[in-house]
């Protein structure tokens, strides 16, 4: 939802979706033929790499990439053998590894049972090596930090783009797996204090969680990770980190340590081409393909279809991409509703910075990013500082794609950063 003001001095208002009345059970979708996992890190050497095209594998088995490096892995959601294991190019660059898995002839491979062995008296090192990649991406890593601890764990009921209604059905509809996944954090991290952060309308239903509760606006990006962290940093001492749950991961994390199985099915938001929207759970690694075949969407040319939501989401160039245990939506745009970019020259209007929830001024980055110069950018201009929502592209006159500028330049910064430490 959005309003505008009358005159244009105020900023529009964007608004979070709701869930109105109890949703339908979510859809779901079973691959095809074959699942692609993909893992944080590029195939370095081959013959260093621990998987191999034929290997079995087993549901819920944790594959790690290479043997020194206990890092790069992912959970297996399905049983079937391994296809190929190849380079993977993600956004910005990004180096990866796919790991491709066939389902046929998987009938005799049975479940992992590596996890269960250790879930009865896991703790942070376990929960690091084997529950990262479950449904949700929960992140243990964060607690072996020791410059800045972490004294506050957000469990996030909210959304992180606009459409999504992901966390707030797994609220609605599982308060008492939520309320057995922070127990589990407590009892992972022995941290106490655990905020579940929620919209005004879902008070009632979290109150039984046994956290305590953090309400935000229906404003985006109100519920963000980036701004809840602000919030709750600002209430606790300096040089302390918050750690952040989505309610899904603590659903996961929970049921994991209950059972000794690892969950492998991830619940994401779809948004159809007509604007309506569908609930579906899918083994993490299903194609793109076989969800847009089971909610009946089509892709002409020119139609984009969308990981990750409207204001933040990246486009995909391929229907073979997969989701991932942290996809919270999959939106598909016709042609005809896709948003025009322009290499028309920022006319100063303001809008932008009017709009900016951490009050970057954004005009003057953008004159930086458009001249190449991104440390000018990072050192005059509060480049990173922006948490990317998206509002400043979406007000913008001219319709230059702001969000895409900043995340190039962050990148390119980082980039030559990595660079002069290596050669140094």
């Amino acid at each position: 939802m959005i309003k505008r003001s009358f005159i244009g001095i105020s900023a529009p208002r964007l608004t979070y979706e709701v869930i109105e009345e109890a949703p339908a059970e979510p859809m779901t979708v079973r691959p095809a033929k074959r699942i692609t996992l993909l893992m944080d890190a590029p195939m370095e050497k081959t013959s260093g790499v621990l998987l191999k095209s034929g290997d079995a594998v087993q549901q819920g088995q944790r594959l790690q990439l290479f043997e020194n490096n206990p890092v790069p892995c992912a959970i297996s959601p399905v049983a079937g053998k391994i296809e190929s294991v190849e380079p993977f190019l993600g956004i910005m660059e990004r180096q990866m590894t796919a790991v491709v898995i066939a389902l046929e002839g998987s009938g005799d491979y049975g479940r992992d049972t590596g996890f269960k062995e250790v879930s009865k008296s896991a703790g942070l090192s376990e929960a690091n090596r084997f529950l990262r990649d479950i449904p949700g991406r929960p992140d243990f890593a964060v607690f072996n930090q020791s410059d800045r601890p972490v004294k506050t764990i957000a469990v996030m009921g909210t959304e992180q783009d606009l459409t999504a209604v992901t966390q707030q059905y797994v609220i609605g509809t599982n308060i008492a797996g939520v309320k057995s996944g922070i127990d589990a954090l407590r009892k992972l991290t022995g941290i106490q204090n655990i905020q579940l952060v929620v919209y005004p309308h879902m008070v009632q239903v979290a109150g039984s969680s046994g956290a305590g509760i953090k309400t935000v606006d229906l404003q985006y990006p109100a519920g963000s990770t980036d701004m809840i962290r602000m919030a709750l940093e600002a209430k606790q001492e300096r040089n302390t980190e918050v750690a952040f749950f989505t309610a899904e991961a603590a659903v996961a994390v929970g049921a994991a340590l209950q059972t000794g199985e690892l969950p492998v099915d991830k619940l994401l938001t779809v948004i159809r081409k007509d604007g309506s929207r569908q609930l579906i759970k899918a083994p993490v690694g299903t194609h793109v393909s076989d969800i847009l075949e089971a909610v009946r969407q089509s892709v002409e040319a020119g139609d984009r279809v969308v990981l990750g939501g409207p204001m933040t989401g990246h486009a995909v160039f391929s229907l073979e991409q997969p989701i991932t245990p942290d996809t919270d939506i999959l939106m598909i745009q016709d042609h005809s509703e896709v948003p025009e970019f322009s290499d028309i020259p920022c006319t100063n209007c303001g809008s932008c910075v009017r709009v900016c929830p951490v009050n970057i001024p954004v005009n003057e980055l953008v004159r930086y990013l458009d001249a190449g110069e991104y440390e000018q950018a990072a050192e005059n201009a509060s480049l990173f500082a922006c948490i990317e929502c998206g509002l400043c592209a979406y007000v913008c006159e001219s319709q230059i794609p702001i969000l895409q500028f900043i995340a190039l330049a962050k990148h390119a910064v980082q980039r030559l950063k990595a660079a002069e430490e290596e050669n140094a």
